[in-house]
């Protein structure tokens, strides 16, 4: 009995083990995988200076394709992902080969204090010959940064964190002489070593009084030297002389941190002095041009009142017509009905001056068309002369005989609507109409 129970005991801790392996966890538990996020930068970590992040996972099976490492964020801080796929390696655990897949990211931390970075999500998927294909996602814990600042950068407002760092400065447009109008550009381009593009702060705006300055976009881009990140970015900046005078472009100086010699370099950038001939900008004519931008202003707005005015007038006026329109709606119908009337009858009038026998039908019949049993051949059956003209002028428009009397066919019209008239009484239903009564014939008798 006893053999018997510590069979089922030995049977049951492999069944929860072979369960326990069935999950990403279950294989870490069981010793089948590792995973974990590395902080492979050595302490001490300055503010700005690089940090790098590496998540590895190894397994002694096959990785069923490339782990994922989702992406994340860090408050003040500059991410970069320093690869773009996973990098692979064998490594040897106690005799036996296991494969690693590693990511690599990069940190700039604009401030200094704690880095708190996020747990990271890493999406793995392995192939084992015991537990088949098994997949799920880890949150890997990054260990504490503390960020310091640099010592010799207390005191500065602008620096750079780098292994190397120069910056080039040309200009184009330069002439012995200078005219109100001339412009000049000065480019400056900054290459870092170690570092993205990004990372390399703009240089300060100027504004002096008679040049105008733009600022155009910066070009930034980064790339790889000699399996070393180099990034950079340019700068065009153009100066138009808009009077005469003498004007200075003050010079200016950039620090950065030396990640080599853990030390404050400067590199001096000299000013420059520019003589333009012309008139200069007086103040008298800057504030002649702010009193007219204020009178601008004053005018766009008052103009932007009557504006306002004329259209709640022209929304009152509209809204009058639409009431106006809805109100006398059937009236205005009735006066449209009697213009095509008389037009429809000044122009059957002429074509029967013209002898145009067809014009006349056509007229006729759009007269009466609103009765689709009325035709000419039998409306003037009870007339024989009004017949005998609607005879000869179907006639004639149809290329036989004569055509009628002028004032026959005129007088044809006429009666034509007076005929429309009777229909239409004919056809109108009646109101209360009253009881039916038949109508009874007197029954004669014999006296």
């Amino acid at each position: 009995m006893k053999h018997v129970n510590l069979f089922y005991l030995m049977l049951s801790l492999v069944v929860a083990q072979v369960t326990a392996a069935e999950t990403i966890q279950g294989l870490l538990d069981a010793g089948k995988l590792e995973a974990r996020a590395v902080v492979k930068t050595p302490a001490p970590h300055f503010q700005k200076a690089p940090v790098e992040i590496v998540v590895e996972v190894g397994t002694p099976d096959r990785f069923n394709g490339s782990i994922r490492v989702r992406d994340f964020t860090v408050p003040a801080t500059l991410v970069r992902r320093m690869t773009k796929t996973a990098f692979n390696e064998t490594r040897r655990r106690d005799g036996v080969s296991w494969d690693f897949q590693s990511w690599r990211f990069e940190l700039h931390a604009e401030r200094s204090g704690p880095l708190r970075v996020p747990p990271l999500t890493t999406f793995i998927s392995i192939k084992s010959e015991t537990d088949g294909d098994v997949k799920g996602e880890l949150k890997l814990t990054v260990p504490p940064i503390q960020i310091e600042v640099p010592p010799g950068t207390e005191a500065l407002d602008s620096w750079v964190a780098a292994n190397e760092f120069k910056v080039e400065e040309s200009w184009e447009g330069v002439l012995e002489k200078y005219q109100v109008g001339d412009a000049v550009t000065r480019i400056r381009k900054f290459t870092i070593s170690g570092s993205p593009a990004m990372a390399i702060p703009a240089s300060p705006r100027i504004e002096l009084d008679g040049v105008q300055v733009y600022q155009a976009p910066p070009l930034v881009d980064d790339k790889e030297v000699g399996g070393k990140l180099q990034g950079i970015r340019e700068e065009r900046v153009v100066f138009t002389f808009k009077g005469g005078g003498a004007f200075t472009i003050p010079e200016e100086q950039i620090h950065w941190l030396n990640l080599k010699t853990k030390t404050v370099d400067k590199i001096d950038l000299p000013g420059r002095d520019f003589e333009v001939s012309g008139p200069p900008v007086s103040s008298s004519a800057t504030q002649t041009t702010s009193e007219s931008k204020g009178d601008s202003k004053g005018t766009f707005y008052t103009m932007l009142s009557v504006a306002a005015a004329v259209v709640i007038w022209l929304g009152y006026l509209l809204f009058r017509r639409m009431r106006w329109s809805i109100r006398f709606s059937p009236m205005r119908d009735r006066l449209e009905s009697l213009r095509r009337q008389r037009r429809a009858r000044a122009a059957f009038m002429h074509a029967a001056e013209q002898q145009d026998s067809q014009r006349c039908l056509e007229l006729l019949y759009q007269q009466m068309s609103e009765h689709a049993e009325w035709q000419l051949s039998t409306a003037f059956a009870n007339d024989p002369q009004k017949q005998a003209t609607s005879d000869a002028l179907m006639a004639h428009a149809f290329g036989g005989g004569q055509p009628p009397e002028v004032s026959e066919v005129q007088g044809l019209w006429v009666l034509s609507k007076g005929q429309k008239l009777k229909q239409e009484s004919a056809n109108t239903l009646q109101l209360n109409p009253g009881p039916y009564r038949p109508k009874i014939s007197p029954i004669k008798t014999n006296s």
